[in-house]
């Protein structure tokens, strides 16, 4: 009876991370499709303009990812509030994230702003450099309102209220679409300004976000309850240097698992174009249920932080655990799904039979890349949930740095097994760091006081 108990309760916390992650996965799709219909947008206009575009977001979204993982830390610090019942609280930890995005923008745009200005660095041919710096420099713009976006949607999605973001990361895709076709092709009576006008599309969907979803959150009846009516520009330190200390370690733990899948494209590139292309083949299709299993992350890591805000040390180790069950046999699907699809997939990208056989071995060892993908990022996002990210950041960097890339390494340039020699380094690195981090979580979890 004991057991059936536990059971059902593991079925109940699976049901509600299930209910409140939906919307987010949603929203993180619509997110996703911004950029894949940019790309399908601006390749209707050349193959140069494309290359310029795939350059440009390539160096903003490397650096770009710290500051985005700086800001998730909110949703389960204001959950935590909200169980306790402490709505100063939450808005204080709001406000806190607003003031930390912004100085954290300012601080990214200035960077990439240098980079902008001296993409010689890049050594790129001149056609890609001359269509990539204006449109370089005004997505830069679109940090601040991307940034101011996600420090409030971390207020409504720690209140539980994720269909907000779904409903803006949707219709911004919408918002993205209208102005791109305005400005790539000069259309209304606009002028013709292609990868340019795709740079104005982003930058305005963005701006719509930021400023839609603030005006939902600050005048809606659902948070009336809450006292939004503050000083942006007053410091409540208790919360602003808590985001600080928290964030901090998150946006590294972001950066260096980014990081070390572009390095990754980059040896890969040196072994040619038909490896390169199929790394890239495989590699999309393996972000798709990649992208679900951040959906969960971010609805466990909530209710996690909902039960550390009570300090129930049952309901904490039940939403984390469920949240991997959940994601395991998610990703367990998809490494079958890969395993015996993998070469009618491939097909489905490119027609190309070099590329086909490459491609179709990568995403078998991809679903069980997905496996470790799915659990580790469960885990790193549960512990944050219980505000542990110093040890995770160290963690994730031996995962990925010490013994994931130099694995790839030797195994690709030394025992010359190739491609697939990079995507098992990687692959052995995503698994040590979903082992390491769920332990760490169960660990910790049972010890908190």
């Amino acid at each position: 009876m004991n057991l059936l108990n536990k059971l059902k309760n593991y079925q109940t916390d699976i049901s509600e991370t299930f209910k409140l992650s939906l919307p987010i996965i949603f929203g993180r799709l619509g997110a996703v499709l911004m950029g894949v219909t940019d790309n399908i947008m601006v390749g209707k206009i050349g193959y140069t303009s494309l290359a310029a575009s795939g350059i440009a977001n390539s160096i903003y979204i490397l650096l770009v990812i710290i500051p985005i993982g700086m800001m998730i830390v909110g949703s389960p610090m204001i959950s935590s509030a909200n169980s306790r019942g402490d709505k100063s609280m939450a808005v204080n930890i709001m406000k806190s994230c607003i003031q930390v995005s912004t100085l954290v923008s300012i601080l990214f745009m200035l960077i990439l702003t240098v980079l902008a200005l001296n993409f010689n660095w890049f050594n790129q041919p001149k056609e890609v450099e001359e269509l990539a710096v204006p449109y370089f420099l005004i997505i830069i713009g679109s940090v601040l309102p991307l940034m101011f976006f996600i420090a409030v949607e971390q207020f409504s999605d720690g209140l539980e209220k994720t269909r907000i973001s779904m409903f803006f990361n949707t219709t911004g895709l919408l918002v993205n679409i209208f102005f791109n076709w305005m400005f790539i092709y000069g259309n209304l009576g606009m002028p013709k300004l292609g990868l340019t006008g795709a740079g104005i599309g982003t930058l305005l969907a963005r701006t719509y976000m930021g400023i839609g979803i603030w005006i939902w959150v600050r005048y809606g009846a659902m948070f009336k309850e809450y006292p939004l009516k503050f000083n942006v520009f007053e410091l409540h330190s208790e919360t602003f240097f808590k985001v600080l200390e928290q964030g901090i370690p998150s946006g590294m733990q972001f950066f260096f698992e980014v990081s070390a899948f572009s390095l990754a494209a980059v040896m890969i590139g040196w072994l040619g174009a038909v490896p390169l292309a199929a790394h890239q083949v495989a590699l999309s299709m393996c972000s798709i249920s990649y992208m679900i299993s951040t959906g969960f992350a971010s609805g466990g890591s909530i209710r996690v932080g909902f039960a550390f805000g009570t300090k129930d040390k049952t309901q904490i180790l039940r939403a984390g655990k469920s949240t991997l069950m959940l994601v395991a046999v998610l990703m367990t699907l998809s490494c079958i799904t890969f395993t015996v699809f993998s070469n009618s997939l491939v097909w489905l990208y490119n027609d190309d039979i070099d590329v086909v056989n490459v491609a179709s071995v990568l995403l078998i060892i991809g679903g069980i890349f997905q496996l470790g993908d799915g659990i580790q990022v469960v885990a790193v996002r549960a512990l944050l949930g219980i505000e542990d990210v110093k040890v995770p950041t160290i963690l994730t960097l031996i995962a990925y740095w010490v013994i994931g890339l130099p694995l790839g390494c030797v195994l690709t340039f030394v025992f010359d097994w190739g491609v697939k020699g990079i995507w098992i380094g990687l692959s052995t690195g995503l698994i040590l760091a979903a082992i390491l981090l769920t332990y760490r979580f169960l660990d910790k979890g049972k010890r908190i006081p």
